[in-house]
C-alpha cells in the first residue's frame, strides 16, 4: 500500500498514518475484504490530505479497530498456539552463526527477547534492558532485523493454517470473541445509561465510556472486560448512594 503523492512532505500525523496503514498490512486474511478496502481507501484520502484534522483519523483508526478484533483476537491466539515455535526456528535460521550461538546463550541463561519489543515503564527507561546490554548495537539491530523477517514467515503459515486445515478452530475462537465484544458493547452501552442518572457525575462516566470505545483501537493498550465489570460494579454503587442521599 503506497504512500500516495502527499507523502513527499512530511504529514503532520503521518506516525498516527503509519500505525494505521500496518495495521490494515496485518490485518487477518478471515478480514472481510470489501472491508479492508474501505479503509485503504480512508488511509490514502488521509495521506494525501494534511489538512484532515486528527480526531477524523482517529475515530476512522478505532472503527477498523472495532470491526477487526474478534478477527484480531482469534488470530493473536491462533499464532500463540501454532506460530511462536516456528517463529523461533525462522529466527535462528536468519541470524549468522556467531550471532545466533550468543543469541542461544542469552536465551538459555534467562534472557527475553520481549525486551526490547515490549513498552517498558518510564522508570526502566533510564536504564538499558538486559538485552541491550547483552549484545552490541550492531548485534542488536541484526537480531531485531532477524525477528521482523522471522514474524513474517511464520504468519504466512498461520495464515494458511486459519484459511486452510485449521480454519474450523479459527471460527470456533473468532465466534467466542465475537461474543466477547457483543458481551463488552452491552457493557459500555450500560454504562452509557447511566449517564442520565446524574449530572454531577455524567462528564466523568462519559470520558470514561470514550476511553473504554477507544480501546478497540488498533494503537491503544486494548479493552478488556474484567475492567469494564470493575467500572460497572463502581458506578452502580456510587450512583446508588448518590441517589439515596
Amino acid at each position: 500500500m503506497g504512500q500516495g503523492k502527499g507523502a513527499e512532505q512530511r504529514h503532520p500525523h503521518a506516525f498516527t498514518l503509519e500505525l494505521m496503514r500496518l495495521a490494515i498490512e496485518k490485518l487477518p486474511p478471515s478480514f472481510n475484504h470489501g472491508a479492508k478496502k474501505k479503509f485503504e481507501r480512508a488511509y490514502h484520502n488521509f495521506v494525501t490530505n494534511p489538512s484532515v484534522p486528527y480526531q477524523h483519523i482517529h475515530e476512522t483508526i478505532t472503527r477498523l479497530g472495532k470491526e477487526s478484533w474478534p478477527h484480531r483476537k482469534a488470530y493473536h491466539e491462533m499464532y500463540e498456539t501454532y506460530g511462536r515455535s516456528s517463529e523461533e526456528s525462522f529466527l535462528l535460521k536468519n541470524l549468522d552463526e556467531g550471532i545466533r550461538d550468543k543469541y542461544e546463550r542469552f536465551i538459555h541463561e534467562g534472557g527475553k527477547i520481549s525486551y526490547f519489543e515490549g513498552v517498558r515503564p518510564a522508570e526502566e527507561l533510564q536504564r538499558p534492558s538486559p538485552f541491550e546490554r547483552y549484545f552490541t548495537p550492531e548485534e542488536k539491530f541484526a537480531i531485531e532485523q532477524a525477528l521482523l523477517a522471522a514474524r513474517d514467515s511464520a504468519r504466512e503459515e498461520i495464515d494458511s493454517l486459519v484459511t486452510g486445515k485449521k480454519r474450523e478452530e479459527f471460527d470456533d475462537l473468532f465466534r467466542k470473541y465475537k461474543n466477547m465484544q457483543m458481551s463488552m458493547d452491552g457493557k459500555i452501552a450500560e454504562l452509557r445509561g447511566m449517564v442520565g442518572l446524574s449530572e454531577k457525575w455524567a462528564p466523568t462516566i462519559l470520558d470514561r465510556i470514550r476511553t473504554f470505545e477507544e480501546g478497540w483501537s488498533v494503537v491503544e493498550r486494548g479493552l478488556e472486560e474484567e475492567e469494564l465489570d470493575q467500572e460497572l460494579e463502581y458506578w452502580r454503587g456510587t450512583l446508588e448512594n448518590f441517589l439515596r442521599t
